[in-house]
C-alpha cells in the first residue's frame, strides 16, 4: 500500500531525464530521515535542517525540488506503518557505499539536535539490519557523525 503512494506521488515527477528508481531512492532515503527525526516524538528545526542539508548535498537538486521531495517524503512518512517500503527501495536501488552513507545520515540527523536518543538510535539500527550493512560499518557510520567533542 505504502509502496503504490509512494508511485503516485512520484508520478508526478516532472524531470523525465531521470530514472524512476533514481527518484524512488531519493524519496525513500527523505523518509528514512524523517524517520529518525520523528522517532524521538519531536521534529526539531536542527533536525529539518540536518535533513535538508543532507538531501542537498546528497542529490544536488534545486531548492524547488528539494521542497518537493521533503514535502513528499514527510507525507509518506506519516502514513507510514513500517520502515520496510522504504528499505526496500534503498537495497534495490543503492549500492553499498551509498547505504552506508545512508546510515551516516541517519546518524547526522539522531545528533543534531544534541542528543542521541534510544528510539533514534533503534531505528537506524533497524535500517541498517534491513540494508545488510555490515555492523562494522554501522559503528564506522556512527563514529564518523559523532559532533566533535
Amino acid at each position: 500500500m505504502i509502496l503504490a503512494r509512494l508511485r503516485r506521488l512520484l508520478s508526478s515527477e516532472q524531470d523525465s531525464a531521470i530514472k524512476q528508481s533514481e527518484v524512488d531512492a531519493r524519496l525513500a532515503c527523505a523518509a528514512l530521515l524523517l524517520e529518525v527525526s520523528r522517532s524521538d516524538g519531536s521534529h526539531g528545526p536542527e533536525e529539518k535542517a540536518a535533513i535538508w542539508h543532507l538531501l542537498e548535498r546528497g542529490f544536488s537538486l534545486s531548492e524547488r525540488e528539494l521542497r518537493t521531495l521533503f514535502d513528499q517524503a514527510l507525507e509518506v512518512s506519516e502514513e507510514a506503518s513500517d520502515l520496510f517500503a522504504f528499505t526496500s527501495v534503498a537495497k534495490k536501488n543503492l549500492n553499498q557505499d551509498q547505504k552506508v552513507a545512508l546510515v551516516r545520515g541517519l546518524w547526522q540527523v539522531a545528533y543534531a539536535d544534541g542528543t542521541l536518543d534510544p528510539e533514534e538510535e533503534g531505528v537506524i539500527r533497524k535500517v541498517s539490519e534491513l540494508l545488510y550493512v555490515s555492523h562494522g560499518d554501522y559503528i564506522q557510520a556512527k563514529l564518523a557523525a559523532q559532533p566533535s567533542q
